[in-house]
């Protein structure tokens, strides 16, 4: 019975580790006119403004529509940090709406243009920003409106 309990005790903790994150191209990513029809806020914590604005060049080269004001409700914001990981420095963009997750993409910081233009294109042809689109926000967000 004790190995019983162990064995599924192991099987849980190994099932309920936390992994990176790993966003997940779209079988069928948006049109550039999808893309365009929500507004997105860039918000930096890497505290950079040349980063920063490097990035937003790159959102809108891949059609995002941006805007210079905080994201109303069902608006989407991404947020750009750069972090210390095994592999270096990376930046990290997380997309989110009313707070809600909807992908996160990373890049090695080896050369800031390319990185940033991968962030962008990762986001821009991502299964979750595909389905946030497409269904009008995250499930979380029809619940807390009652659709």
């Amino acid at each position: 019975m004790r190995v019983l309990t162990a064995s599924i005790l192991g099987a849980l903790f190994w099932a309920c580790t936390v992994g990176q994150w790993r966003s997940r191209a779209a079988d069928k990513p948006l049109t550039r006119s999808e893309l365009s029809s929500r507004n997105l806020s860039v918000a930096d914590e890497s505290h950079d403004s040349a980063l920063h604005a490097a990035f937003v060049r790159a959102l809108a080269g891949e059609g995002f529509t941006i805007v210079a004001h905080p994201p109303y409700h069902e608006d989407l914001e991404v947020t750009l940090d750069i972090v210390r990981a095994p592999e270096g420095i990376v930046a990290v963009a997380t997309l989110h709406s009313d707070g809600f997750f909807i992908d996160e993409a990373r890049a090695s910081l080896d050369s800031a243009d390319a990185a940033l233009a991968r962030l962008a294109k990762t986001l821009a042809l991502s299964q979750g920003t595909a389905d946030f689109v497409r269904n009008s926000g995250t499930p979380q967000q029809k619940g807390l409106s009652g659709q």
